[in-house]
Parts: C-alpha cells; sequence; structure tokens
C-alpha cells in the first residue's frame, strides 16, 4: 500500500521507464513507483532506495524479471511516492545495467508490449537510428558557468591527444564521441543536453590529453564551466574519493578503446585467464568496496564461457560496486582476476558516500554523468560484439 506522498505523476508514453529510473538515480530518490495500465488488472510497484530499484513486484511476482517486464508497459501511467522503503532487495544489479539489460530485451524482443506503441517507438529515445546511445545529463547548475560557446554542425569541440582543460557543459544540442585508430573512426556514444564535455583528470593534470574527439552532430551551446571555481572544491575532497573518481575514468577511457578496437575485430577472447586467480566479492557486500594496494587486476566478462578483457586495475584503482553511482562492473555482471601478489584494503561506502553528499551539485553531476558514460559504453562494447557475431 502506497502512501498519499505522491511527488511525481504521469505516462510513460511521455516520459519512458529508462529516462525515469535514469531521473531517479540522478536524484537519489527513495519511494514506490506504481505503475497502472488499461491492459492489465493490477498495478506494480518498483521499490527504489536511493536511486536504485531493489525490488519489483507484480501480482504474486517479484525480483529483476519482473523488473524487465515494465518495460514494456509503453503507455502506463506513474505515480512515485517519496516514502521509507523497508522491502527486501532482491535485485542486485546497478540501475544503468537494469536500464541497458531491459531496452536491449526490448530492441530483441524478449519482453512483451503492453499497450499501444503507435504513439511512440517501443524503445526509449536512448539510442539514434544507427543504434549510437544517447546520453542525457542531469540538470545543468547555472552557478558554475561562466561564459557560452557555439559550435556549428560537424565542428570539433575538443580533439583526440591534443591537449587542453576546459570543461563544458551542453546547454542545447547534440555531440558524438568518437575515438580514432590506424583503421579509421568510431563513434562511440552521443552527448545532449546537461552532459558533460572534459575529463575529471584534468583536475589533477595541468597539461591534459583528450582521450577522444568530440563534435557538434547539430548547432551545440556549451556552457563554460568555471575552471577554477571547480579546481578549487576539488582540491578540498578527500584523497580516497578523489581515487574513486579517477578510477572510474580510468575504465572509461579503456573500454572506450575497447569499444573502437571492436568495431575492427581487433580484440581477443581468451580461453582462459591464465595464471591469474579470481577475486571473490560478496554479491551482498553492499557497504564496502577495495583499493588495489599492489599488483594488477583484470576486469573480464564472460562470454560463452570465455574471456573478454575489460580493464587493468593497478593500484589506487577502485573494486566493487558504489551504489549511489552504480559504477560496478563486478560483481553482478563481470568477474574479477587477480597476479599473485595483489592486495587490498577495504573502504567504507558510508564514509563515501558523505564525502560525495558534500559536493557541490555540478561535481555531484560530473561524477554521476561519467558513471553512467562507463555503463552505457559497456553496453555499446556488448552491442558491436553482438553486431560483428550476428
Amino acid at each position: 500500500m502506497m502512501s498519499s506522498n505522491i511527488v511525481l505523476k504521469g505516462n510513460l508514453s511521455f516520459l519512458g521507464l529508462g529516462e525515469l529510473l535514469q531521473l531517479f538515480g540522478g536524484s537519489g530518490s527513495t519511494g514506490i513507483l506504481k505503475l497502472t495500465s488499461m491492459h492489465t488488472e493490477n498495478p506494480g510497484f518498483i521499490y527504489i532506495i536511493d536511486g536504485n530499484p531493489i525490488d519489483a513486484e507484480f501480482e504474486d511476482q517479484k525480483g529483476n524479471e519482473v523488473l524487465n517486464s515494465f518495460f514494456g508497459w509503453v503507455d502506463a501511467g506513474f505515480e512515485f511516492s517519496d516514502e521509507k522503503i523497508l522491502h527486501r532487495k532482491t535485485i542486485q544489479k546497478n540501475r544503468m545495467e537494469i536500464i541497458l539489460d531491459g531496452l536491449r530485451m526490448l530492441d530483441d524482443g524478449l519482453i512483451k508490449i503492453v499497450g499501444e506503441t503507435s504513439s511512440k517507438k517501443t524503445k526509449a529515445e536512448i539510442k539514434d537510428e544507427s543504434g549510437i546511445p544517447i546520453i542525457k545529463g542531469p540538470l545543468v547548475d547555472y552557478l558554475y558557468i561562466v561564459d557560452e560557446d557555439d559550435f556549428s554542425a560537424g565542428q570539433e569541440v575538443v580533439v583526440q591527444e591534443k591537449y587542453g582543460n576546459w570543461l563544458w557543459v551542453i546547454l542545447e544540442g547534440t555531440v558524438e564521441v568518437a575515438r580514432s585508430l590506424p583503421e579509421g573512426q568510431v563513434t562511440i556514444s552521443k552527448l545532449t543536453e546537461g552532459s558533460f564535455i572534459g575529463s575529471i583528470s584534468s583536475l589533477k593534470e595541468k597539461s591534459n590529453v583528450r582521450s577522444a574527439t568530440v563534435s557538434a552532430v547539430t548547432s551545440v551551446q556549451l556552457g563554460v564551466l568555471d575552471y577554477h571555481r571547480i579546481l578549487e572544491e576539488f582540491s578540498k575532497i578527500p584523497e580516497s574519493f578523489k581515487e574513486v573518481l579517477f578510477s572510474i575514468e580510468n575504465r572509461l577511457k579503456q573500454l572506450t578503446m575497447i569499444c573502437a578496437n571492436a568495431h575492427f575485430k581487433k580484440i581477443k577472447i581468451h580461453q582462459n585467464m591464465g595464471e591469474l586467480k579470481q577475486f571473490k566479492i560478496s554479491q551482498k557486500s553492499d557497504d564496502i568496496i577495495y583499493k588495489i594496494l599492489n599488483g594488477t587486476a583484470v576486469v573480464v566478462k564472460k562470454i560463452n564461457n570465455h574471456f573478454l578483457h575489460l580493464c587493468l586495475l593497478k593500484a589506487d584503482d577502485i573494486i566493487g560496486n558504489i551504489p549511489f553511482l552504480s559504477t560496478s562492473h563486478e560483481p553482478h555482471s563481470a568477474e574479477v582476476y587477480v597476479s599473485d601478489d595483489f592486495a587490498t584494503e577495504e573502504i567504507d561506502l558510508i564514509d563515501l558516500k558523505e564525502d560525495y553528499d558534500e559536493l557541490s551539485t555540478t561535481l555531484k553531476n560530473m561524477a554521476f554523468h561519467t558513471s553512467t558514460c562507463l555503463s552505457v559504453t559497456t553496453g555499446r562494447l556488448m552491442d558491436i560484439l553482438k553486431n560483428s557475431n550476428g
């Protein structure tokens, strides 16, 4: 039974379930999302804590399969009730994994459509017509914008391997992010309103090298962020939290390169992990992540009992799921294999969340956006592999 504290109402024909879950994730909302459809006798429920779905319920069924089925409720009404959740966690995947998996299954015809689809595509507008993912950022904090830049369609905003520390937020329009290899250029994703251009790494390196080329797809208006103000705030963040942000970005850069290589069929699927041993992470460990002190770790995706290397992690990198950022590959979607000299120390997620809560809206949005890009780029890699094998 839901309380009367309803803070958001609407229809999934206007705002898709994927977009809705991203909205709750960006605001760290806790409450119950109730879905009602004229095509079903009973309503459905999604239970959300700190922006992450922890269970879903329809009639006498619960769990991740139920949540996946809701992506097929294309014209259902929704009500979000802001309230404390006293409910057992049955869904272990992070928010972006849930969204990407649900949309992919919908595209592949694995989820039953419930309702009328004539007025709206059956998938949320998270990809363009060629299957390139489109990432929409959080709401813009205009207090940190000091100027505006305009770019015409086709104009480059930043160029791979060039130096630059400028940071922008997209106010209007769409850009594409591409990685260049000797064989050619590969579009990895597209960014639209609220997304950031520029890396968190630029806040620690005076001569930051761009890891990809960003070009305007349409006419684009960018807000120039107050770099010195952000840098001053960033300098006061605890080192443990900085290491988390740099580690997420390190994964993103590696995944971007792997996506480009996969497009040209230049990646290797390994039959085994050699002398590396598996690092076991409890799937119920919701309050601890690990900082690497020594040795190396390889994050791998298992595909038909073979291993695809996603990224290589070293000292100061982070292993484990950060629920309020939806960062994880592991433990739910990937495995970790480590060297014999591997050593870690635990980081308390409660302390980390307190550090995160102290950030300005802009820095929170940058961290959230980087995590979103990591999840979306991982999904992009899976799509490239599926298409190349299909």
